[in-house]
């Protein structure tokens, strides 16, 4: 979804004294690993150095790999010339089928504690409460509270989240969740309702009292309000369901997802965690590109299932979980997973990788 300019944040969203305790009330299910694997095959070593790797080489390594029926060595080759090699993007094109059809072959990890943490502390705001006055001078009053359905549904989207990047990355990255309720109410309502949002300074403060207390630092931060369901006027819907920072530096460098939420949660045939999975993908977007240094196309931007050449949404999908699946599996490499950050790192000497004209 599209962000928010920043300038318009401050005055957006105001909130009384912080007040946040841990959110035991908010449970989340139990990791539960699902892999499509149909073969016993090892993964293979996935990891890469540092330098860059000649295409030709690289992708003659992949189809002897092929041939000897090597399909975790192949699969390997192919995501280097992927991720290491200086290539065309029709040669980039060709070796995504290859990954595409190597990929469901080769045994992803299914051993949580062999995958590397992703930490996200969400935090979910238990009221609104507050008026507002419009151009005619008549006053509204605005009262939300979180009740129990929308702390199950919270939990239970947070840990559907979390089982989707760990099964989409193969096992690789694995989200690590801390939610915190925010007991102490938002006061104040928007002047225009498309600008209701949690105020990022507002967040950064209950941010740092958790990392404070915990020691923690965070890559992701997910703030959940809700604006619908329950009696009295609605609150003004918000411009987008959702909004996302890639890097903030009120937040430690740490993306920003925003969730107003409402009644409409989850969406009808979704999978449980699927709209935090596409906020969470734009961070990915730009946490690939800009802090890795990777050429675009490593990834792609979660908006373009209807837009990318190389994807067919099936019949059978009931949802863009499947469009998801292949930006993380087939575009994204298990080396890229296990190299995210929120630093800017830039490429690594030698490293430096791009895609040349056909």
């Amino acid at each position: 979804m599209k962000s928010f300019k920043l300038a318009a944040l401050a005055a957006i969203v105001a909130f009384t004294a912080a007040a946040a305790v841990n959110a035991s009330q908010i449970p989340v299910p139990g990791l539960k690993v699902r892999t499509t694997t149909t073969s016993g095959l090892p993964a293979g070593d996935w990891k890469a150095s540092a330098d860059a790797l000649d295409y030709k080489t690289t992708r003659e390594s992949a189809e002897k790999a092929e041939k000897a029926g090597d399909i975790a060595a192949a699969l390997t080759f192919w995501e280097r010339v992927l991720d290491r090699t200086t290539c065309t993007e029709r040669e980039r094109a060709a070796a995504r089928a290859r990954v595409k059809e190597l990929r469901p072959k080769v045994q992803a990890n299914t051993d949580s504690g062999k995958a590397r943490p992703w930490r996200v502390l969400a935090l979910v705001y238990a009221e609104v409460k507050g008026t507002k006055t419009d151009d005619q001078g008549k006053t509204t009053e605005y009262h939300r509270v979180m009740d129990e359905r929308d702390k199950t549904v919270i939990g239970r989207a947070l840990g559907g989240f979390r089982d989707l990047v760990f099964e989409y990355s193969s096992g690789v990255l694995l989200p690590e969740i801390d939610i915190e309720l925010v007991t102490a109410p938002i006061t104040k309502i928007p002047v225009k309702s498309s600008d209701f949002i949690l105020g990022i300074h507002d967040v950064a403060v209950e941010l740092k009292n958790v990392e404070k207390r915990t020691g923690k630092k965070y890559d992701t931060v997910i703030g959940y309000v809700k604006y619908k369901g329950g009696e009295g006027p609605d609150i003004p819907r918000p411009r987008y369901i959702a909004a996302t920072y890639g890097r903030l530096r009120e937040l430690g460098d740490a993306g920003y997802v925003m969730i107003p939420w409402g009644t409409h949660f989850p969406i009808r045939n979704e999978e449980e965690g699927e709209a935090e999975l596409h906020e969470w993908l734009h961070q990915m977007d730009d946490v690939i590109h800009k802090n890795l240094g990777y050429p675009y196309g490593a990834i792609r931007n979660p908006d373009d299932g209807q837009r990318d050449p190389e994807y067919t949404r099936p019949s059978s999908a009931k949802s863009w979980a499947h469009f998801y699946r292949y930006l993380m599996a087939e575009h994204a490499t298990r080396q890229i997973w296990s190299e995210v950050t929120i630093q800017r790192t830039g490429p690594k000497p030698g490293k430096v990788i791009t895609t040349i004209k056909d």
